[in-house]
């Protein structure tokens, strides 16, 4: 009974304390993205709503690391990235993948 008390305690404070991928994307890509990452960053970036998450964080972790500098938005994309764990950005990647494209 212990051990079941103990496991369902974790997995609250797991779920209370995990990323919560839309606060952070409104936080930090909603300005450019759009609020349903509906939009084309400053009309030249592809709508990344619905993308596969591990694609989106392929691209955050190379933007992270200065490798990428897609459409010349490195050095905007790498101050966003750099402030993310890589558990934000799974959960970031998570709610983008959620979203669906619209035109």
């Amino acid at each position: 009974m212990k051990k079941i008390i103990i496991i369902s305690f974790s997995i609250v404070l797991t779920s209370l304390w995990a990323a919560d991928g839309a606060k952070i994307f409104k936080k930090t890509c909603s300005v450019c993205h759009g609020d349903r990452a509906q939009k084309s960053s400053l009309k030249v970036s592809k709508i990344i709503a619905g993308w596969p998450a591990e694609k989106i964080v392929e691209k955050l972790k190379a933007y992270k690391s200065g490798k990428l500098n897609q459409y010349g938005f490195g050095n905007m994309m790498r101050n966003r990235a750099t402030k993310l764990t890589d558990e934000e950005m799974m959960a970031v990647a998570k709610y983008i993948e959620s979203l669906k494209k619209t035109k």
